[in-house]
């Protein structure tokens, strides 16, 4: 119970959910607990319980985003991106537009992020390469608004995908 109650504790402050807490420890109570195991083999059953646990967390089936795309019978199909500062959204959301023009699909690039004046321009210079245009607002403008501004103009323009970048404040 002490060895759980310090690992919830170091998750919780470090931000892990909950829910992913209580599997961590549900899936090392099963793995670990009243299971005859040497003291030397302590150390790395625990670190193998943990990994395993951790990584059933992403066994999620694969999406076949351009089969998504093709299925969706009104509007545009939207994505927003989510990350941290740094994360590489905005260089994402260009590689992603550029593979979905290869694919004939008709993309628009909306510039969320208004908290960084650098990063429209990035979205823009980006757009530009690629031929895509970029809705976007001043620099300190309402996310949301150029957001629903992007997706109202893409149904305007028939419009295949919406890519929105977002700021990743930390």
């Amino acid at each position: 119970d002490e060895l759980f109650f310090e690992l919830e504790l170091a998750l919780l402050e470090n931000n892990v959910a909950l829910e992913v807490i209580d599997k961590i420890k549900s899936d090392l109570k099963e793995n670990i607990v009243d299971k005859p195991i040497k003291r030397n083999e302590v150390p790395n059953k625990i670190l193998e319980s943990l990994k395993k646990s951790i990584e059933s967390l992403f066994d999620v089936d694969p999406i076949d985003m351009l089969k998504e795309i093709k299925n969706k019978s009104n509007g545009p199909y939207v994505i927003s991106f989510i990350g941290i500062n740094g994360a590489g959204k905005t260089t994402t959301i260009a590689k992603i537009a550029n593979m979905l023009k290869k694919n004939k699909l008709s993309v628009l690039m909306v510039a969320g992020d208004t908290w960084r004046a650098a990063s429209i321009q990035q979205l823009e210079e980006h757009g530009s390469n690629l031929n895509v245009k970029v809705i976007k607002h001043n620099y300190g403008s309402d996310p949301a608004a150029v957001a629903f501004d992007g997706i109202k103009s893409a149904k305007a323009n028939k419009i295949d995908v919406v890519l929105i970048d977002t700021a990743g404040r930390q």
